[in-house]
């Protein structure tokens, strides 16, 4: 079974362009375009989300706070954040935890597959 994607991007060019990237390449992918949209299918999703691609800098959530929420329900969820800007001091707190990592905007394609693939091959190792 394909390993599940829950994608949060307020930008719809880069929420349909990851998305595409990352369904070709295997993934089950749910997306949502703000925070408390993604935080909406977590809570109704009927498998688990092993992976959160979230922007860092959106209105209303930020994806800290998003990831924060979203490991309630899911405690092995890995987390990649994708940000234009660097990382503030709240970013690189939650990036101390395990299972996260971050990408800076724009990276190459070949990139983001291979952070998820790290990422995600935590969960597959572990358990």
């Amino acid at each position: 079974m394909a390993s599940r994607i829950l994608l949060v991007d307020d930008n719809a060019l880069v929420r349909n362009s990851l998305y595409a990237l990352l369904e070709t390449d295997g993934y089950e992918v749910l997306a949502a375009d703000n925070g408390p949209d993604g935080l909406r299918i977590c809570r109704q999703s009927n498998r688990p989300i092993e992976l959160l691609v979230t922007d860092y800098n959106m209105p209303e959530m930020s994806g800290v706070e998003l990831a924060r929420e979203c490991c309630c329900f899911y405690c092995g969820l890995n987390v990649l954040y994708i940000s234009g800007s660097q990382p503030d001091d709240e970013l690189q707190a939650d990036l101390c935890v395990p299972r996260r990592s971050f990408l800076a905007k724009p990276f190459r394609g070949d990139d983001l597959l291979r952070k998820a693939k790290e990422l995600l091959r935590i969960n597959h190792s572990a358990g």
